[in-house]
């Protein structure tokens, strides 16, 4: 079994851990007895590609999305 443990910022956590759980990976909350989480070095790969894209400034917000999603109903 391997470990990741990440770090992830207060102002992306929600984006991440959407991100994971589509990924089926479960998240332990932090007042879980274990914190460890068994990824496949595929899911590992996925966040850490992940990571680079959030980094590069390449996601949409939740709200920036339901504002694209409003325009589009409206034509």
């Amino acid at each position: 079994m391997e470990t990741l443990t990440i770090k992830i910022p207060e102002n992306k956590s929600t984006f991440v851990r959407q991100l994971l759980k589509e990924l089926g990976v479960t998240i332990l909350e932090g007042s879980a007895k274990n914190k460890t989480l068994a990824l496949s070095p595929e899911q590992q790969q996925e966040i850490i590609s992940s990571q680079k894209q959030i980094n590069n400034g390449l996601f949409v917000t939740q709200s920036g999305l339901d504002d694209e999603i409003g325009k589009w109903l409206k034509k």
